[in-house]
């Protein structure tokens, strides 16, 4: 089984929200800046699969609560 790739790319993105890979790339800028402004460092194009999944997706990581990353 292949693992899970830690930094997404626009078409992933895309693929995975089932949107153009415009608007892919608007998302991306916007998760990016909000990292950013927590003080990560980010890649310009990629996102990171554990905040993007937290932020669309809620966080899963208390069983079975969904919980916001903002």
């Amino acid at each position: 089984m292949e693992a899970l790739r830690r930094m997404l790319t626009a078409k992933e993105v895309a693929d995975r929200l089932g949107v153009s890979r415009t608007t892919a790339y608007t998302v991306i800028r916007e998760l990016n800046e909000e990292m950013a402004h927590r003080g990560c460092k980010v890649i310009p194009g990629r996102v990171s699969n554990e905040y993007f999944e937290a932020v669309y997706f809620g966080d899963r990581s208390k069983e079975g609560e969904v919980t916001d990353v903002r």
